[in-house]
């Protein structure tokens, strides 16, 4: 191994980072909020089919953070915390949250403390993003019930698909 190549291999250890791993991910991106796009979609331990699924996705607009890019694979952080790789046609532009808390989360009719709540959305239920206005997203979900639609406003740390004071 030439001396170039031994240092980098030393460095990275040093940081605690595999350097097979470090060979793989070829294009670290920075973070950006993607969706998933179908009602199944695997993604897997790898950036490739020859990997095992990780995780099987079942419900479309799922929220997920792409961390990096190789070929046309995407590693993802989904709402759990989990890391994967997903093939990029099964990732959508299309951007959304879910609600992750315990109680879930008012939809409120405007933002601030004077809005009042138009419904409640429970833990884990996904809402498509419509704009971002400081510690505020507007959001539109969907009962599932009785297929009413409802556009309101949710607190940002409520939820996992957004930036703290993004503009949207």
């Amino acid at each position: 191994m030439n001396r170039v190549a031994y240092r980098l291999v030393i460095f990275l250890m040093a940081f605690g980072l595999d350097p097979l791993e470090a060979r793989i991910v070829s294009g670290v991106c920075p973070p950006y909020y993607a969706s998933i796009k179908y009602s199944k979609a695997n993604s897997h331990k790898g950036p490739g089919t020859q990997y095992k699924v990780a995780c099987a996705y079942v419900y479309p607009g799922i929220p997920v953070v792409i961390t990096a890019k190789y070929d046309n694979w995407r590693r993802i952080k989904d709402p759990d915390g989990d890391e994967s790789w997903i093939h990029k046609s099964k990732l959508s532009s299309k951007r959304s949250v879910i609600v992750i808390c315990e109680n879930g989360v008012a939809l409120m009719d405007g933002r601030g403390e004077r809005a009042s709540i138009i419904a409640h959305v429970k833990k884990n239920v996904v809402m498509s993003l419509l704009s971002v206005r400081g510690n505020w997203c507007k959001v539109e979900v969907q009962n599932g019930d009785n297929g009413k639609r409802y556009i309101g406003w949710v607190e940002n740390g409520k939820v996992f698909g957004v930036y703290d004071n993004e503009s949207l």
